[in-house]
């Protein structure tokens, strides 16, 4: 595993390191190597790190699990091992190949003189039953593990080197609960990959890529591609329950495309309610309007958006400026919740891990929670009622009477 250097907190009470040790490789699962994970125990400045799958999220789907500084076992590592071998495909790439109706299908395109030509990369195995190595590799996008190895691997350079990159353009569609982290890690190792076979005048030219993703994510995308700005067409999924058109789908997608080519260069369609502002100079959808203010078409979610003058910016139709918060929120929203920074002491440059008040916080807490827990006990004793006279009676009578049997 790569040195990655940085670390990113999330709210699950685990944040990816991202970062190992040089010369440490990581352990792989079968979904390849594993990445590096923080486990933030509160009270703590430094949580314990530990290896968990990169691909999975869901332990019931990989549960691989092990400390940073954990020593495995000869035997326990020789039991991974099988296991990950058990794990992969039965068949090899290239008897997966040899299902006729495609491969005849692959070299009719090849007869008939198909210039455009694809590379997909891609976990799931079942592909290479249709694809030719040349036009597939089993690939992890989230720690940039090619399963083929050097073999695999050398096919994407090939592929990204031909005619010096010259048209290549990378369209990627990751899983909506991917870290955006480990996925721009993988991409920028497909860039550099591409950018060997650029020549130096052309080295700060970058590959073309549309990133299909959710709206909400545009901040932490443009934190590791600055130069990316997201289109306005709503990406829609036929086989998606919630991301589709119809009764049982959305009214607006909140899928969109991430790119880092010229807005003004990207035409969409006008039949599906797609206008061109002219002062911005790109594509929009219908109801995002310009605005003067902030000199741009604001709307992220498909609606048209309003400018609060005192937020300074344009936000939701549906929510209104709260002078308690000092910002735009929903109408019925209970201004205690709404958490800036830290929510212990309120300061706006730390969060709750960080918070010099948080041990005295946290003591004052469990001091007040040993009251309430005694509290409750004595009330609890006190309402239990004591037997009475002929309770007690018959408790003495029947101790009487197993005296004399004994």
């Amino acid at each position: 595993m790569a040195a990655w250097g940085m670390e990113a907190s999330v709210d699950s009470g685990e944040a990816v390191a991202l970062s190992a040790e040089p010369g440490f490789p990581a352990p792989c699962c079968p979904h390849g190597p594993a990445l590096l994970f923080v486990k933030i125990s509160q009270g703590k400045e430094e949580g314990r790190r530990f290896y968990a799958c990169s691909a999975c999220r869901d332990r019931k789907d990989c549960n691989f699990f092990q400390w940073e500084n954990e020593k495995v076992s000869d035997a326990r590592l020789a039991a991974r091992e099988e296991f990950n071998r058990s794990s992969q495909p039965s068949l090899s790439h290239r008897q997966n190949v040899e299902r006729l109706h495609e491969l005849i299908r692959i070299n009719g395109f090849e007869e008939q003189q198909f210039h455009v030509k694809s590379l997909l990369l891609d976990i799931d195995f079942r592909y290479s039953q249709f694809y030719t190595e040349e036009d597939f590799c089993h690939y992890n996008m989230f720690n940039h593990y090619f399963f083929g190895g050097e073999v695999a691997q050398e096919v994407c350079r090939k592929f990204l080197h031909e005619e010096k990159g010259e048209g290549v353009i990378m369209v990627t569609d990751p899983p909506f609960g991917g870290l955006v982290e480990a996925l721009a890690f993988s991409f920028k190792k497909l860039i550099a990959m591409w950018r060997e076979a650029q020549e130096e005048a052309h080295s700060s030219k970058e590959m073309p890529i549309f990133w299909i993703f959710p709206y909400f994510f545009e901040s932490r995308i443009l934190e590791f591609f600055p130069s990316f700005t997201m289109m306005d067409y709503q990406v829609d999924y036929d086989n998606h329950m919630l991301y589709k058109h119809g009764k049982t789908g959305r009214k607006q997608s909140p899928v969109r495309i991430f790119t880092n080519l010229s807005p003004s260069t990207i035409v969409l369609p006008i039949e599906e309610g797609y206008r061109f502002c002219s002062l911005c100079q790109r594509y929009v959808s219908s109801e995002n309007q310009h605005c003067k203010m902030c000199n741009s078409c604001t709307s992220k979610d498909g609606r048209q958006w309003r400018h609060c003058v005192l937020c300074q910016k344009c936000v939701k139709p549906s929510w209104v400026h709260c002078n308690t918060c000092n910002h735009c929120a929903l109408q019925d929203h209970a201004c205690e919740n709404v958490q800036i920074g830290c929510f212990i002491c309120g300061g706006a440059d730390h969060k709750r891990s960080t918070c010099p008040h948080f041990s005295v916080t946290r003591r004052a807490y469990q001091a007040d929670g040993k009251q309430r827990q005694m509290k409750n006990k004595k009330l609890k004793m006190d309402t239990i009622k004591k037997p009475s006279v002929k309770q007690r009676k018959m408790r003495v009578l029947k101790g009487k009477i197993k005296n004399k049997k004994e």
